[in-house]
């Protein structure tokens, strides 16, 4: 088998919804805590990025592209969603003006490791809330189109 027979669109918007559940639920965990009000801890943050990341790969890979085109994009959020976008995905999803900037935002420090490796240093993070919803806002249109349902929920998608 090649990567492109083991790499299904389903099954990255199935790793897609993981993470972005595993984000939640380690929010409630952990990010609930005093201290977190504004930023989410730093897993938290990479999971919901990470997300996005696979959600969009799930769309790219829906949509022909091969898993050797994929992985030249890297964790590069913002190449992802221009480039999902330039194959239809617009159609499925707009973005405001400010939830372009926090995309950019949350796909530099992706891109850059700053949510997996500590670097020292002042930065700015996005607030949790609005990167959740964002994420969710890319997520769910994807499962709908590769027909991910989520388990256990008699059908329901994302």
């Amino acid at each position: 088998m090649v990567d492109d027979d083991r790499t299904t669109a389903l099954g990255l918007a199935r790793y897609a919804y993981e993470y972005y559940e595993a984000a939640l639920g380690a929010d409630d965990r952990i990010g609930m805590q005093p201290g977190y009000e504004i930023s989410a801890p730093s897993p938290v943050m990479f999971l919901v990025a990470h997300s996005m990341e696979l959600a969009l790969k799930a769309y790219m890979r829906n949509a022909g592209l091969t898993v050797a085109d994929i992985r030249k994009l890297g964790h590069d959020l913002d190449a992802c969603f221009r480039i999902a976008v330039a194959m239809g995905f617009g159609r499925q999803v707009t973005l405001t003006r400010e939830e372009e900037a926090l995309l950019k935002l949350i796909s530099d420090l992706h891109a850059s490791t700053e949510f997996r490796y500590i670097q020292t240093g002042s930065k700015k993070l996005p607030v949790f809330g609005p990167m959740a919803e964002l994420a969710k806002k890319i997520l769910r249109p994807v499962c709908n189109l590769v027909g991910y349902t989520r388990p256990n929920t008699g059908g329901e998608g994302v």
